[in-house]
């Protein structure tokens, strides 16, 4: 198959360069939320491309790229290391969860010693908005308790559907809460400024990507929403 003008010719000792594949790690929030857009809008134009893409946790995303078994990861939260590069490709906003009828379900904003008086409800250790969330308050000085009771869900559905049976307030994307909404659960928020968080396209410094990938980056980053 001949290469599109737009795709670089390969290269015979890149193991990805005549590939007409795409393989991408995303984590939950950018790979339910933005990742599928921008896919929709790549193979569009690009038809004979396929964009292969997993979704994991930040974690999970920056394993994929170290391992090699992604070409560009997706990311709720910036990677460690001096390995990978991160770029903010879009935003959103942490939101809470609250049952209705629950002792935190007013209009006042919610205090982080309210929070900690009931047990959270969230995605896992290697989750971007978790650590987005407990980030930011540890920088504002109001750090959750170190014995904080967290319930787990692996995806995000199931942190608003665990939300709904009773079982604490969520701490959750307002993409994820608008998405999956119920009459049973409404949308708060802690005191202070909105917490805010960067999605991120994620890359192994100093790598080269394929055609088909390098094509793909260039895509999203001119869809970037920031």
């Amino acid at each position: 198959m001949t290469a599109p003008d737009d795709i670089a010719d390969p290269v015979d000792d890149d193991p990805y360069a005549s590939a007409t594949a795409v393989a991408v790690s995303a984590s939950s929030i950018p790979g339910e939320f933005l990742v599928p857009d921008l896919v929709e809008t790549f193979t569009t134009d690009h038809p004979e491309v396929v964009v292969d893409t997993v979704v994991t946790d930040s974690a999970g995303v920056f394993a994929a790229l170290r391992d090699g078994s992604a070409e560009v990861g997706f990311a709720g939260a910036e990677p460690d290391g001096d390995d990978l590069d991160a770029e903010v490709v879009a935003a959103d906003e942490i939101v809470l969860a609250v049952p209705r009828g629950h002792a935190l379900d007013t209009s006042a904003p919610i205090s982080v010693a309210q929070l900690a008086a009931t047990p959270l409800v969230e995605r896992e250790e290697g989750s971007g908005t978790r650590r987005s969330f407990t980030d930011a308050l540890a920088a504002r000085g109001t750090p959750l308790i170190s014995d904080q009771e967290w319930v787990i869900r692996d995806t995000n559905e199931g942190v608003i559907e665990a939300v709904a049976a009773g079982e604490g307030v969520g701490v959750v994307s307002s993409w994820a809460l608008e998405r999956h909404a119920r009459s049973d659960v409404r949308t708060a928020r802690i005191e202070g400024d909105p917490i805010e968080r960067c999605l991120y396209l994620v890359l192994r410094r100093d790598d080269t990507l394929g055609p088909a990938a390098t094509t793909f980056v260039a895509h999203t980053r001119e869809q970037a929403q920031v």
